[in-house]
């Protein structure tokens, strides 16, 4: 896919970025990798300290977070993302993520390129700080 076509795919599909413009999405979309994965193939290995910014581009995954008392699942799709606490906060992965079909594909934006849009975007920190708390908060045992 060329870039143009990412670069729309990120502005209309992506929640967290969608406050960017195309011009400064452009910026990063040259630095992005394509990679597909087929059913049960690991993207990210819980634990591992992840240098990137990973986007469900097409198809599905699934991600599975271990809290002390049980493991919880949650299904990923296009526009969905992942990565981001080992970018914004230095910590390893708190979920394995695997393919959930055959060709699902994912975009990786490296950690200079995504830097790139923290710095463009104090707002998109904020965001992703945002999401990160909503999932964590959905993740905690029920009292």
């Amino acid at each position: 896919m060329p870039p143009f076509d990412d670069t729309v795919f990120l502005k209309q599909s992506v929640e967290v970025l969608s406050f960017f413009n195309e011009e400064q999405l452009r910026r990063v979309t040259p630095d992005i990798e394509r990679n597909a994965y087929n059913t049960g193939q690991t993207v990210l290995l819980r634990g591992e300290v992840s240098s990137a910014f990973y986007i469900i581009k097409k198809g599905k995954a699934v991600a599975t977070y271990k809290t002390k008392t049980e493991t919880a699942v949650r299904e990923l799709k296009a526009g969905d993302f992942f990565g981001e606490i080992s970018l914004l906060e230095d910590m390893p992965s708190d979920a394995s993520i695997k393919a959930a079909e055959d060709d699902t594909v994912v975009l990786t934006i490296p950690s200079a390129s995504f830097r790139k849009l923290l710095d463009m975007s104090p707002l998109l920190k904020n965001s992703l700080m945002t999401k990160v708390a909503e999932r964590r908060k959905a993740l905690a045992p029920k009292p």
